[in-house]
């Protein structure tokens, strides 16, 4: 059984929804994004979601935008890039996945990025601008190197097309709250729950809500509405921005609102 399927297993056996904290690898710098990462768990996130960091991530709004600029500035490349994912693997086993864009990997080669990504202790890799039709080459790195597939869907994927972006998930779904980029929000849109609805009607595959989900309410909004998992990441990044001044105040309030956000999961 994959760290996926025993998490949302055990999770499911709970009656409790997957909390799923997002930040951008290498921000501010890596020594305090490892710390970050190792908080999360502290604190209670149940699966990591790793944001490998580009130059012009379409699909992130301002706040994670600016976490990548940081990200590169403070000079991550593969190397570190790998090497902090390794640290966060020997410090948890909870499932960690990848956000990223098709070039970052495509710069060492689909199977060699892989490789590396799965020898490092990744579990799952999302390209955010590779639809299903343009994946064979990276699906089969994955599938030889044991890593999982996640692919998005949206409110406005019909559902012969759900079908068929499931088939190819072997992972999670991740389902967006909202059409645009990521973001804070102030109100829930609750649209998701009849996109739920539609998937559950077409796979049995975990489905993990993320874009906008903002506060706790909205976490328990989402479980209410079906979900498998919430996926925070700009209202922990923003954490992070407000705070490059005084790390250890940083990661304590981080650690708050994690713990805030996973007593909604219950």
């Amino acid at each position: 059984m994959s760290r996926y399927a025993d998490t949302f297993e055990q999770l499911k056996e709970k009656k409790e929804t997957a909390f799923i904290a997002f930040a951008s690898a290498g921000d501010p710098t890596l020594e305090i994004s490892e710390k970050i990462f190792r908080t999360y768990i502290d604190a209670g996130a149940d699966i990591l979601e790793i944001g490998y960091p580009f130059s012009d991530p379409v699909a992130d709004g301002p706040i994670n935008q600016r976490a990548a600029q940081r990200a590169i500035a403070s000079g991550l490349n593969h190397a570190g890039f790998f090497k902090l994912v390794r640290a966060i693997r020997d410090y948890t086993q909870a499932p960690m996945g990848v956000l990223m864009y098709a070039n970052s990997a495509l710069h060492l080669g689909y199977d060699v990025f892989c490789k590396r990504a799965a020898d490092s202790g990744i579990d799952s890799i999302l390209i955010a601008d590779m639809p299903p039709e343009e994946s064979e080459e990276i699906l089969v790195a994955l599938d030889k190197n044991g890593l999982q597939s996640v692919f998005i869907v949206s409110e406005l994927t019909p559902p012969a097309r759900m079908r068929m972006i499931c088939d190819h998930i072997t992972g999670f779904v991740y389902v967006v709250s909202r059409l645009g980029s990521t973001g804070i929000q102030t109100d829930m849109d609750m649209g998701v729950k009849a996109t739920l609805s539609k998937l559950h009607a077409v796979t049995k595959k975990p489905l993990c809500v993320g874009f906008g989900i903002s506060t706790p309410e909205h976490v328990a909004q989402v479980k209410k509405a079906g979900a498998d998992g919430v996926i925070v990441g700009s209202a922990l990044v923003d954490i992070v921005e407000k705070n490059l001044h005084d790390p250890k105040i940083m990661l304590q309030k981080i650690g708050q609102s994690v713990r805030s956000f996973k007593k909604a999961t219950r």
